[in-house]
């Protein structure tokens, strides 16, 4: 009798977990420019609430830095960042802020961070205890041991994953914020190497010949470095859900698989498998129809997994790209099965006045 209780039960927690993965999620993209101050901040939620979104994804790591109190109150995990240059107002908690404020609409926020790009385009605006200043050893590399410059690439510039202290320094940044703050989730950007050109650091290299040797690996450095990322993706998420068990985990990856496997080293194939992470968010940021059906077909067509997360472009300069043109992407992604839908970004949204909600909520 005992017995089949408990398989009663393990079957209604069965059933109950995958409902919950499986529900429908839309969420609103929240730069760190937008969410500096309290005006700007109730802003935002407000636009959450109007356009019905459930969930916030709020930018408050850039480049190395926070928007938000390093070691507020348990200093478990040492976080040295220092203020961003966006927080004009001494003494503002953007973050805190945001979550009072979101409660009041029964909006989730996610902690959005920037993961291992650590830098603007130009590093003048920098304090001196910066992580790009006080450990230049870091740094990508190039095979001629030339340091990443901010500028080139247009992200700036990035910290090497395959140096351990790198990992380690990282993860205590983010730990530190799920352990402060009452966040509903963590979602890590920038989850990955610059490129190819940029993953020489010598630190990097002499973990690489250490592994080799004391693990077995094939001598295949592209495996490693995607291993490297994989590898910090499972024991972040692992640390996160130690800590706090209810707070989602997810990371954003290029859509291409091929793409982001060879060129980027971020094998999101495998870490769907991950029992760790919640949800991978496909940045799928394509103006065109066609090219936005190409990559659902290319790379999604035998990967239909409920933690498959599309995020959607909602911005343009030339302000040529209109509501509908995101409305035609949502209803093909959802004709696709792909329900949870972010939208990147606030900005963008108010910028060109888009009108989304009732596509985003229609079945």
């Amino acid at each position: 009798m005992k017995c089949s209780r408990f398989f009663i039960l393990l079957i209604l927690f069965i059933i109950a977990g995958t409902t919950l993965l499986q529900a429908e999620t839309r969420s609103l993209w929240a730069t760190a420019w937008d969410i500096n101050t309290p005006q700007k901040i109730v802003k935002v939620v407000k636009t959450a609430a109007e356009h019905d979104f459930d969930a916030i994804f709020a930018e408050i790591r850039y480049r190395g830095d926070a928007l938000y109190k390093p070691n507020r109150y348990d200093r478990t995990f040492p976080n040295p960042e220092p203020i961003s240059y966006f927080v004009t107002i001494d003494g503002f908690d953007p973050l805190a802020f945001l979550l009072q404020t979101a409660q009041n609409f029964n909006i989730k926020v996610y902690a959005w961070m920037t993961t291992f790009v650590v830098t603007p385009l130009y590093t003048n605006k920098l304090p001196e205890d910066h992580v790009y200043f006080t450990h230049p050893e870091w740094i990508c590399r190039t095979n001629s041991n030339e340091p990443m410059i901010s500028h080139n690439g247009g992200e700036g510039a990035y910290l090497d994953p395959g140096i351990p202290e790198v990992q380690r320094y990282t993860q205590d940044v983010i730990l530190d914020v799920v352990s402060n703050y009452g966040i509903d989730g963590i979602i890590l950007d920038y989850i990955r190497y610059p490129g190819g050109e940029y993953t020489y650091n010598s630190l990097a290299l002499e973990h690489f010949i250490d592994d080799v040797s004391e693990n077995n690996y094939t001598n295949n450095y592209t495996e490693w470095k995607q291993k490297v990322i994989s590898d910090f993706v499972r024991e972040t998420g692992a640390k996160i859900k130690f800590l706090k068990p209810d707070v989602d985990f997810a990371v954003t990856a290029k859509p291409d698989n091929h793409d982001a496997k060879y060129r980027f080293y971020q094998n999101w194939e495998e870490w769907l498998q991950f029992k760790e992470l919640d949800y991978v968010h496909l940045m799928m940021y394509t103006k065109s129809d066609a090219s936005f059906k190409d990559l659902l077909e290319k790379n999604l067509s035998k990967v239909n997994s409920p933690k498959i997360a599309i995020s959607l472009r909602a911005w343009d300069e030339q302000k040529r790209y209109r509501s509908e043109d995101i409305q035609s992407k949502i209803r093909l992604a959802k004709a696709s099965g792909f329900d949870n839908i972010s939208i990147f970004h606030f900005g963008g949204l108010i910028a060109n006045g888009y009108q989304l909600a009732d596509t985003l909520t229609a079945k």
